[in-house]
């Protein structure tokens, strides 16, 4: 394991609640196009804006009413923002499929431990 799929790791685990459910949700979805490198963009969108659209939070290009599990109209949540960095930073190492893939992983593995 690379120290940059290690920070990933760690910052999905870091991740508030809320973000990691929605998160889940929105990349087994389908419903976005996702990209590295940026919160959003016309081709498309991070992780995290992904669960920010589905939890319903997402609005003129922040997580605007969230709380403080997201951040606010200045700033994503600090876990938000160190997650974003480590996905790019994956991302544009292995390839935006890759890191998707481990962050899924991750959180599967969260899921079913909540499970068992």
């Amino acid at each position: 394991m690379t120290h940059a799929e290690f920070d990933l790791r760690q910052a999905v685990t870091f991740l508030p609640e809320p973000v990691r459910r929605a998160m889940l949700l929105g990349l087994r979805s389908g419903w976005y196009v996702i990209k590295a490198e940026g919160y959003e963009s016309p081709t498309g969108m991070c992780p995290l804006v992904a669960a920010a659209k589905i939890a319903g939070v997402w609005r003129d290009g922040h997580a605007a009413d969230g709380g403080v599990d997201w951040g606010d109209e200045t700033r994503p949540n600090k876990r938000c923002f160190e997650f974003a960095v480590a996905f790019d930073l994956y991302a544009g190492e292995v390839g935006t499929d890759v890191a998707v893939d481990v962050v899924l992983a991750e959180l599967d593995s969260e899921q079913r431990a909540l499970a068992a």
